[in-house]
């Protein structure tokens, strides 16, 4: 006669969670940074017009935004470890459907998946991180965002490299599948064994949101008047600089700086935030010279680029993460957090998404990277006004 016995639990360690963790982090932004890179290319192959291809980066961010209260409800229905694998498995997909190269439909379809899958899993790893590493919150946070903002680095770094020695642009953007596949063999392998039933109480709903809270709104103005900057930079650095003289290597490498900076900014900010007790001047400070930057790269594109992307990418990332942080900090509990966070990137990205594809529309009726610019220089300044309520002990239920 035999007899079965449950297994035992399955003893993680912290730095194997906090491996897998780095190489899910790092696919977040590849499929957004990889595209703007060889954008020159692709307008040249397609003719396509600048709204086009700033559609390309409009469509997965506009699905983070709508996807923010839908994550929740997927992973009651699968749990948060099946969703999450679930997203890897769509941005493999979206990015693999890149290599078949200049068809509208597959590379739309491309950028539904991997906005899809962004969502996913920007809504629920760091749930799961809280669960497992809670002793380890702190750096586990600061490797999710460092790896988050790497990725995003070597997408704008590597791709058009990859596109000259792959010989194409489709098949350099559809390289970056690999990642997400090794993050989903690693995912794998860590939860396997792990019980299955980790889906969440409550989720929350749109009527529940703190709607009448004007700290909630102050928040959420900010991150969204940043995000509104930050896509429309991503979208259109690069491409500005190769259609003014720059070669798209050039370019690529500016591109480059930009997305490196955001690793220091992330890390940077947020800590000094939390020092200095005057927080409202270290946002301030970041918004002046985020906006000083944007300006001239418009109006004087060759004022040392490298120094002035990097001040750009900098003052951006870091500001949103500080920004972030204030999600945990105005909440009474984890029910409010859910509910602040859940407000504010449902608004942030869903607005900000129209970021990259109103700049394309203005240079396809002005053809002028100054008034690009100007214009982004001025929603950059907006930052200010919301800034003003962003001061400590406060809450928001």
């Amino acid at each position: 006669m035999t007899s079965t016995a449950p297994h035992p639990a399955k003893v993680r360690s912290t730095g194997a969670v906090l491996s897998v963790v780095v190489l899910v982090a790092l696919n977040l932004r590849l499929a957004l940074s990889s595209l703007p890179a060889v954008a020159t290319e692709i307008k040249a192959q397609t003719g396509w017009n600048d709204a086009v291809i700033g559609t390309l980066t409009t469509v997965p961010v506009l699905c983070m935004g709508l996807f923010a209260l839908t994550v929740p409800r997927l992973a009651a229905v699968t749990g948060r470890r099946r969703a999450v694998a679930m997203g890897l498995i769509a941005m493999a997909v979206g990015l693999g459907l890149r290599s078949i190269g200049a068809v509208a439909a597959t590379l739309f379809l491309s950028a539904l998946l991997a906005g899809i899958s962004i969502a996913i899993l920007g809504g629920l790893v760091p749930a799961i991180v809280r669960q497992q590493l809670s002793s380890s919150l702190g750096t586990a946070t600061a490797l999710w965002t460092a790896a988050m903002m790497g990725g995003a680095a070597l997408g704008a770094a590597a791709t058009l490299p990859l596109a000259d020695a792959l010989g194409g642009w489709n098949r350099a953007l559809a390289f970056w599948a690999i990642p997400a596949v090794v993050a989903l063999v690693a995912w794998s392998l860590l939860e396997r064994g792990v019980a299955t039933d980790d889906r969440p109480g409550n989720t929350p709903r749109l009527r529940d949101l703190p709607w009448r809270s004007p700290i909630a709104w102050s928040l959420t103005a900010f991150m969204t008047l940043n995000s509104i900057v930050f896509y429309s930079a991503l979208a259109w650095i690069a491409p500005s600089y190769a259609e003014r003289g720059y070669t798209p290597a050039v370019a690529g490498v500016f591109f480059g700086v930009f997305t490196a900076a955001q690793i220091a900014g992330a890390l940077v900010l947020p800590s000094l935030s939390h020092r200095l007790p005057y927080r409202r001047t270290l946002f301030t400070t970041s918004v002046l010279v985020c906006a000083t930057s944007i300006g001239s790269i418009g109006i004087a594109p060759d004022f040392a680029p490298p120094l002035v992307l990097a001040l750009v990418g900098f003052t951006l990332s870091g500001s949103f993460a500080m920004a972030l942080g204030l999600l945990s900090e105005y909440s009474v509990d984890a029910a409010s957090s859910a509910r602040l966070t859940a407000m504010a990137f449902f608004v942030t990205y869903t607005v900000a998404a129209f970021g990259p594809f109103v700049a394309g529309a203005i240079m396809d009726a002005a053809d002028s990277w100054p008034l690009v610019f100007s214009l982004l220089a001025g929603v950059a300044l907006l930052q200010l006004f919301a800034a003003l309520r962003l001061r400590k002990n406060v809450t928001v239920d």
